[in-house]
């Protein structure tokens, strides 16, 4: 392995969580497939706008972030989006690339969601290692799944 292909290894961050949240599938497929809905439930998010009629493949959206104490400003693509089963996104334009997937599955009146995102903040926070910079994300995205739970359960 190349000394870039290590670097780029080590910029890369990946995380992934399993959630269960007490609402049917089709009402959480419904709200995580609007990234408009975003400022609502992630707490990091203070703003999104879609910029198309309705989510679907290809409708672009901009988003905007105050995370670590850094302020961030994206324009992303949705990438899929399958009725109760997949939706997923990318960046098109920000300070670094980031891309997300969530999967649904029914289980009953609960839904389970697989969480995966993958990003290359390059040195857009500094000397704050990968590791950390994935332990505080993954710990965010909890917090917002128990947010989310109660937003869809009410």
């Amino acid at each position: 392995m190349s000394s870039t292909e290590k670097a780029m290894q080590r910029q890369l961050i990946e995380a992934e969580t399993n959630y269960v949240l007490k609402a049917p599938c089709s009402r959480v497929f419904a709200y995580l497939s609007n990234p408009a809905n975003d400022k609502i439930w992630q707490g990091s998010c203070v703003d999104a706008q879609l910029h198309a009629p309705q989510p679907a493949a290809g409708a672009e959206y901009s988003i905007k972030f105050s995370f670590l104490g850094r302020k961030m400003d994206f324009r992303a693509r949705i990438l899929e989006v399958q009725p109760e089963s997949a939706y997923a996104f990318e960046v098109l334009d920000g300070p670094f690339y980031y891309k997300g997937q969530y999967r649904f599955e029914a289980d009953g009146q609960h839904t389970r969601i697989h969480w995966h995102f993958a990003a290359e903040p390059g040195k857009f926070f500094g000397i704050l290692p990968a590791s950390i910079l994935r332990k505080v994300l993954v710990s965010q995205i909890e917090k917002d799944f128990i947010t989310l739970d109660r937003l869809l359960a009410a």
